[in-house]
């Protein structure tokens, strides 16, 4: 019998060591996790200031740029001229779309490009899920063609 305690101290102990053991590399895991999250969020900042400054001089070099533009003689006629042709296209396009059938067929052409933005957002609503369950990257259509599902993924500030 004691024999039998002994083997369940020892079996007792080596369980301890071992949730030990576990309990450890889950903290130096749980630590690197931490370590790299806060690695990466030092680097979105940089780069979140990088791209302020970056937008602040192309904004800068493009005033002065239109500066440039604004201030040639020969541009500034050629602008108004443009701007005058496009007055006119406007005015034909207008009197064109005055035609019924001509109503109708832009109607259809607006009502096609809604449809298309919805079945485009749709699709890209299904290929997330598809994603996300499988974490597969590609998929291949039911005309035999593989494609490559891709995620764009934007830093936005947030609205309050």
């Amino acid at each position: 019998m004691e024999e039998t305690t002994t083997t369940n101290d020892e079996q007792l102990e080596s369980n301890e060591e071992l949730e030990h053991e576990i309990e450890a590399s889950t903290n130096i895991d749980s630590d690197n996790k931490v370590e790299r999250i806060m690695s990466l969020e030092n680097m979105i900042n940089g780069y979140l200031m990088d791209l302020d400054k970056l937008q602040k001089d192309l904004k800068e070099q493009s005033a002065m740029l239109k500066d440039v533009f604004e201030n040639d003689a020969e541009y500034a006629a050629a602008s108004e001229k443009a701007r005058e042709v496009q007055k006119m296209k406007k005015e034909i396009k207008d009197k064109l779309t005055q035609d019924p059938s001509v109503a109708l067929l832009d109607a259809k052409v607006n009502d096609l490009k809604t449809e298309v933005k919805d079945v485009r957002q749709a699709l890209s609503d299904y290929l997330h899920q598809y994603y996300q369950e499988s974490g597969l990257t590609q998929i291949t259509g039911s005309d035999g063609e593989v494609r490559e599902i891709v995620t764009t993924v934007k830093l936005v500030k947030k609205r309050e």
